[in-house]
Order: C-alpha cells, then sequence, then structure tokens
C-alpha cells in the first residue's frame, strides 16, 4: 500500500513540476507539427521534384535485392516479428519511450533539451529537403503487396530520403548513450539500434535512407546545440493549472491522431 501511496505521489510531483510540463507540450506540439506538414504536404508536395529515376541509378538498389532481403527476413519468423514490431514501434513510439524516459522517469530537464533540439533541427532539415525533392519507398517503387499505397496522419511514400526514422534513431542513441549502463537505457538503445534494420529488410528503406537519417541525426543535434538557447523564460509566467489542462488535452489528441492514422 505504501509503494502505491509513493507511485501517486511521485506522479503528483511531475505533473506539479513546471520544467517538466513545459518541456512535455513541447514534444507533443513538436509532433504535432510534423503531422500538420504532412497533411499541407498533399498540396505543396506537388512541386517536389521526384528524384526516384536517378536514385534507382545507385547501386544496392535493385528490385533483386530489396525481395531477397524481405525473403530472408521472412523466412526468419522470430526475427520477421521483431523487426515488424520494431518497425511499427519505431517513429512515434521511439519518441514516446525517450520522453517517457528521460524526462517523466529520470526528469533530466538538460538532456531532455538536447533531445528536443534534436527532434525540431531533424523535423525542419527533413520537412525542407522532402519540399525540394522526394524519393519513394521501395516497396512503393516495386510494387510489393501487402504494403499500403496510401499515405497516412503519420507519414507519406516520398518521406524516405533521408530517413526521419533512422535520423531519430540515431538522436535517440546519441543522447540516452550516457545511461548505457541502465536497464531502461539499454532496452531503448536496442530498440533504436534495431530500427535500421526493420526498415531496410521489411523494404520500408532504401540503404541510403540509412545513412543519410543517421547523417540528419548527428547534424541535427549539433545544429541544435548552437542555435537552440533553451526554453524562452517567458514561458515560464504560464500558471501550472493551464499547462496542466494543456498537457490533458494534447496528450489525449495524441491518442485520438494515434488511432485515427490506423483507420487512414
Amino acid at each position: 500500500m505504501k509503494g502505491v501511496k509513493e507511485m501517486i505521489n511521485e506522479i503528483k510531483g511531475r505533473i506539479s513540476n513546471k520544467e517538466i510540463l513545459i518541456r512535455l507540450n513541447g514534444f507533443i506540439i513538436s509532433y504535432f507539427g510534423w503531422i500538420i506538414f504532412t497533411l499541407l504536404y498533399e498540396y505543396f508536395g506537388r512541386w517536389s521534384i521526384d528524384v526516384t529515376e536517378e536514385f534507382l541509378k545507385l547501386p544496392l538498389t535493385s528490385k533483386s535485392l530489396v525481395l531477397e532481403l524481405l525473403d530472408i527476413t521472412k523466412s526468419i519468423f522470430p526475427l520477421y516479428v521483431l523487426l515488424r514490431g520494431v518497425y511499427y514501434i519505431g517513429f512515434a513510439g521511439s519518441i514516446g519511450f525517450m520522453v517517457i524516459y528521460i524526462l517523466l522517469y529520470l526528469r533530466d530537464i538538460r538532456t531532455s533539451d538536447e533531445l528536443l533540439g534534436g527532434y525540431l533541427s531533424a523535423y525542419i532539415i527533413a520537412g525542407v529537403t522532402y519540399t525540394l525533392f522526394h524519393v519513394y519507398a521501395p516497396h512503393y517503387v516495386y510494387h510489393i503487396p501487402g504494403y499500403p499505397l496510401t499515405n497516412t496522419l503519420l507519414t507519406r511514400q516520398e518521406f524516405v530520403f533521408p530517413s526521419l526514422h533512422n535520423a531519430f534513431a540515431a538522436i535517440n542513441i546519441i543522447v540516452i548513450w550516457k545511461y548505457k549502463r541502465k536497464i531502461g537505457a539499454k532496452v531503448l538503445l536496442l530498440l533504436n539500434t534495431l530500427i535500421p534494420f526493420a526498415t531496410v529488410f521489411l523494404a520500408h528503406h532504401w540503404i541510403y535512407d540509412v545513412v543519410s537519417g543517421f547523417a540528419l541525426g548527428i547534424a541535427a543535434l549539433k545544429i541544435s546545440k548552437k542555435v537552440m538557447k533553451g526554453v524562452p523564460k517567458t514561458i515560464y509566467n504560464i500558471e501550472l493549472k493551464v499547462l496542466r489542462a494543456l498537457t490533458v488535452f494534447n496528450v489525449a489528441l495524441v491518442v485520438l491522431l494515434l488511432f485515427l492514422s490506423l483507420e487512414y
């Protein structure tokens, strides 16, 4: 009984902490920003240059290689199930788990700021890149059965190079490395280390997407450290009850959007 009371008090303490609530809403709002960009891309993305044909002239992009990797993965059923799970946890899940672990569990404000800065920089760079040019996913290019051909609220078939999925994996690995001796960090390191393999072996991304994605993640962290100076002081003027209400609303909206994306 004592353990339950301590847990309840700990949760109350977290939702009464302005530092934590401000950053939690920062992560959620940045994610909303990406969803809005994804929806608007339907309109301004028509001016993005499709470079898929030129991209396919590169080595390691052949249909035979893509299908062979997929067939090998499917032939090892436990590996196939594992990588599918990793991929579908992947983007939104990896963000959520990192925020829960670093911000809510460890309450590491400084590392949370580093993580948020990296995410924001990666969103911006990837968004600009996709607006200028795009490449289609392997399963889309080679019409592999069993893959959706339509876009969702969370992603599009053109959002491939660089891979934001892998950019976030790189950011997560770098940021959480300092806690590598902790069990929770080990689990998150394993999850994010498997993401590149899941995206390539399951024909969601090209090998070049992974390489460029990791390069993007590293660059995003370096840029954010130089450009971003932390949370603006004026945000701390927001009343605690307002922050709490905003947090509840944002979390509920995230859950709703995730459900809607499954039906989209």
